[in-house]
C-alpha cells in the first residue's frame, strides 16, 4: 500500500472514529435506533490488506491511542497553518510564470499584429486624402 493510499485509510478510519465516538456519546438520546441505523449505514467496508505497522497502530493500548490522538490533531493544526501559505507561494509561482509566458506570446505574435494594422490603418487614411 503507497504512502498516500494508507494517509487516506488513516484519515477514514479517523473520521469513523471520531462520528462513532460522538455516536456512543449521544447514545442516549430519544431516538438511539435512528442513530444507530444511520451510524451503520455509513460504515466503510474494509477491503485493503493491512499491514502489521497498521494493525500495530490500530490496536495500540489506551494510553498509546492518546498520544496518536495528540499527534493527529497536532499535525492537523500545522497543516491548517502551513497548507494555505505552500499553496499560496505555488499559486503566486504559476501566476508569475503564466504572466510571462503570456508577455512572451503577446511580444512574439500580437504586438507585430497590431504594429501592422496601425500600419495599415494609417496608409488606409493616407491614401483617402
Amino acid at each position: 500500500m503507497a504512502d498516500d493510499e494508507t494517509a487516506e485509510l488513516l484519515q477514514k478510519a479517523d473520521a469513523l472514529i471520531r462520528r462513532t465516538r460522538v455516536f456512543v456519546a449521544g447514545s442516549s438520546l430519544e431516538k438511539p435506533d435512528v442513530m444507530q441505523a444511520a451510524a451503520e449505514e455509513d460504515l466503510p467496508i474494509l477491503t485493503d490488506i493491512v499491514t502489521e505497522d497498521e494493525a500495530a497502530l490500530a490496536t495500540a493500548p489506551p494510553h498509546m491511542q492518546r498520544h496518536l490522538d495528540a499527534l493527529r490533531e497536532e499535525l492537523s493544526r500545522w497543516l491548517d497553518q502551513e497548507l494555505p501559505q505552500a499553496v499560496l507561494k505555488v499559486t503566486d509561482g504559476l501566476a508569475d510564470q503564466l504572466m510571462g509566458e503570456l508577455t512572451h506570446q503577446a511580444e512574439k505574435n500580437l504586438l507585430p499584429r497590431m504594429i501592422a494594422r496601425l500600419d495599415g490603418t494609417s496608409l488606409e487614411a493616407e491614401s483617402d486624402s
